[in-house]
């Protein structure tokens, strides 16, 4: 009986861990999809094709479902910003980009092409800079991860 609670003692621990260090890396993993979607969706408007609507079927990612709720959004009539404020509250995980998202979505339907790749260049930016924070952030994620391993297995020795 001892035995399976020190086993169970160490499986808590481990489980902490681990789930303190998967936030971390999470939000590496939503800055990475946001930044690989922005240059997909940089290339097609520097490319000159497609309306807002073609170029967001074709992202796979997070800035692809951000795009699809806003203009969702304002196809229902909503305001500029109130569809930019939902597709935001959609994606509250980053909370790192989340005003710079709201800042280049507001405008964004009625933007001329060389203010689309402005913002797009302007966003890329501060998802580069977000993207080191996280990665930062994900560094200290294997160390919990570690550190959870390291005390389940303390007190488990302990206590046996």
């Amino acid at each position: 009986m001892k035995t399976a609670g020190v086993a169970l003692l160490f499986g808590l621990c481990c489980m902490i861990g681990f789930r303190l260090g998967r936030k971390k890396t999470g939000r590496l993993k939503a800055i990475r999809s946001l930044r690989s979607d922005l240059i997909l969706f940089s290339e097609r408007i520097g490319s000159g094709c497609g309306t807002l609507k073609e170029l967001q079927s074709e992202l796979n990612g997070a800035l692809g479902e951000i795009l699809k709720v806003y203009l969702d959004m304002l196809d229902a009539g909503k305001q500029e910003v109130d569809a930019a404020e939902s597709a935001v509250e959609e994606h509250r995980d980053n909370e790192t980009v989340e005003e710079e998202i709201r800042m280049f979505l507001t405008g964004l339907s009625t933007a001329s092409r060389t203010d689309l790749i402005r913002r797009t260049q302007t966003l890329g930016k501060l998802l580069e800079r977000a993207e080191k924070e996280a990665e930062t952030a994900a560094k200290q994620a294997r160390i919990l991860q570690i550190s959870g391993v390291l005390t389940g297995a303390g007190l488990a020795i302990l206590l046996l």
